[in-house]
């Protein structure tokens, strides 16, 4: 069923927009950089150069008309004004019974979808919402999902529902091409509805989190206002309304992954299905791997995945305890039993563990007296507690791990041989992160974990030379060291770029003389500061010219990033590109 063929002449949708469907091969990059340089530089970008002119003049509007503060919305009160119920006439109130009659039969098909749809009164006032409300997170905190809220262009910069209600006709736009950063992860669209005059009665809108179906969000509104429009068979039949969604291919959305997922990769998920195999069997664990590999994590993942999910989970560093304390730690002790000592006494982790998983890290730290007394449990599941007389029996699965080698220990006779290999039952590696071959993957989960993290603070973007920077990187701290990195790099670096210049200057320090030794080795590796032999003998103003047009290329024209880069003012690197008769992107001389 086609669903142009089914609008008759008189129905009040402006069919000449209708062709936006078929019309919307911009690039999504463009409105991006174009969004950034209006940040940076507080102008509106040609239309020429970057986006659509409807987003153009929706900017100036919001700049001009509105008086919008650039980018950050949180800032900006009207955001999150109600500015009240909306007292509803005939009309109105005809069109919003039919959209909840209609949203029956549509709110499976927009929750599958993830979408969500809204109606308005004419002046942005919210009248119903159906469909995925948890899509907006940030906007339903600040209740743009309330009856009254308002949703007009002047309070939330230029959306698919304001703009529509604003132009009266139907409009769209994704991601970047929002003025106001709230709306960035979102592709919004609006449709507005008139009487036989076209005087606005409410507009019809879509939000949606994909970046590649604003021609679907079309096609769904029409329809939706075929039916409100109309008293077509279509209107009336709930198999034919099926049929035509049947049509209209939606892509399910790809979510973001929640700031503490585990974002487990192929191989990772592998060790981890090996674990839970032997812990079903209660057979001894021992998880080796260098420092900051990640063995907690690990051993967290295969507890809440193993048999013993909904036992408890106890977990003790060996080397963070005195060894004259460990004893007591592991069994407990009775009242009395020693000065100091609580008079009711106190439980040890092992009784703690009773029925779950004990975890013993830095197992090789245990002092030698003990070993034989953890060897003893280990063996009969019974200890005694310290100062008592009476042996306590528990059910406890045990994993150990160390960043040692422990034969080595064993074989210095550190560490008791029986020991070893009564906890070595199976042994789990955790390679060093330089050596994973999903060392980019993990690195790249991580980066987005942690920008997801601050998006409600600045907007950035991660250059691409940063992210190889990090994908290079020794890391001998592994895991811990990268988090740290990212973490300290992002919370300082000036919005909207980071760039190599906001890295930590240890960091960049260890990844030099990483290069230098494997360099030294022979091994082919990329230098931080490779020189060609094009540039090994240039002059001072030469060097200066190659710098300049190597920013530009890499900034693809954005002067901003390029200032960034090369450590210079703006306002410089436009005198240095007309001193140089050089293009924006850096591509060769001007004649």
């Amino acid at each position: 069923m086609a669903i142009d063929n089914k609008i008759p002449e008189n129905v009040k949708i402006i069919k000449e927009e209708l062709h936006i469907r078929h019309a919307l091969e911009f690039e999504v990059d463009r409105p991006k950089q174009a969004w950034q340089w209006m940040q940076s530089t507080r102008t509106i970008p040609d239309a020429n150069d970057w986006v659509r002119p409807e987003v153009i003049e929706a900017w100036r509007r919001c700049l001009e008309d509105h008086h919008l503060p650039l980018g950050i919305s949180a800032r900006w009160p009207k955001a999150t004004t109600n500015i009240g119920p909306v007292e509803l006439g005939q009309q109105l109130r005809h069109i919003e019974d039919l959209i909840k009659h209609l949203s029956h039969n549509f709110t499976v098909f927009l929750q599958e979808a993830r979408v969500t749809m809204v109606l308005t009164a004419a002046d942005g006032r919210l009248l119903y919402a159906t469909g995925e409300k948890q899509l907006l997170s940030s906007l339903f905190i600040n209740g743009m999902y309330d009856t009254g809220a308002n949703w007009h262009e002047s309070a939330l910069g230029n959306n698919g529902i304001g703009s529509a209600l604003m132009l009266k006709k139907p409009i769209a736009f994704q991601g970047m091409e929002h003025f106001l950063n709230v709306l960035h992860p979102y592709t919004t669209v609006g449709y507005p509805l008139q009487d036989e005059a076209g005087n606005l009665l409410a507009v019809i809108g879509l939000i949606s989190n994909h970046h590649d179906c604003m021609n679907s969000l079309f096609a769904f509104l029409h329809l939706i206002c075929v039916l409100v429009n109309t008293n077509l068979p279509l209107a009336l039949d709930k198999v034919a309304q099926e049929r035509v969604l049947e049509q209209i291919h939606f892509k399910a959305a790809k979510l973001l992954p929640p700031i503490n997922e585990s974002g487990l990769t192929e191989p990772m998920e592998l060790l981890i299905q090996k674990a839970i195999k032997l812990q079903a069997h209660k057979i001894p664990i021992l998880i080796t791997g260098e420092s900051g590999v990640g063995k907690d994590h690990f051993v967290n993942l295969l507890k809440q995945a193993g048999p013993r999910k909904d036992a408890p989970f106890i977990a003790i560093n060996c080397a963070s305890i005195p060894r004259d304390l460990i004893e007591s730690e592991l069994f407990g002790y009775e009242a009395g039993s020693f000065t100091g000592a609580r008079s009711n006494g106190k439980p040890g982790k092992f009784k703690l563990a009773d029925k779950g998983v004990l975890f013993l890290d830095e197992i090789g730290d245990m002092s030698f007296d003990l070993q034989s007394t953890l060897l003893r449990v280990l063996e009969t599941s019974e200890f005694t507690p310290v100062g008592g007389s009476s042996p306590v029996r528990v059910d406890v699965q045990v994993v150990a791990a160390t960043n040692v080698q422990l034969i080595d220990a064993v074989e210095a006779g550190r560490f008791r041989r029986d020991l070893y290999y009564r906890l070595n039952g199976a042994q789990i590696h955790l390679l060093p992160l330089r050596e994973r071959p999903d060392k980019k993957q993990l690195i790249h989960h991580i980066l987005q974990r942690e920008l997801q993290a601050i998006s409600g603070i600045e907007t950035l973007e991660i250059c691409p030379e940063v992210i190889g920077l990090l994908e290079r990187h020794p890391w001998p701290g592994n895991i811990r060291q990268l988090i740290n990195v990212i973490r300290t790099t992002l919370f300082t670096a000036p919005p909207p770029y980071v760039t190599q210049q906001d890295l930590p200057l240890d960091f960049m320090t260890e990844l030099r003389q990483y290069e230098s030794e494997q360099a030294a080795l022979g091994n082919p590796i990329a230098s931080v500061a490779a020189l060609s032999p094009e540039t090994a003998n240039l002059s001072l103003s030469s060097w200066e010219l190659h710098g300049i047009k190597t920013a530009l290329k890499e900034a693809d024209g954005n002067i901003s990033l390029a200032a960034k880069k090369l450590g210079i003012t703006r306002s410089t690197l436009y005198k240095k590109i007309d001193h140089f008769r050089l293009n924006k992107t850096g591509g060769g001389l001007l004649v």
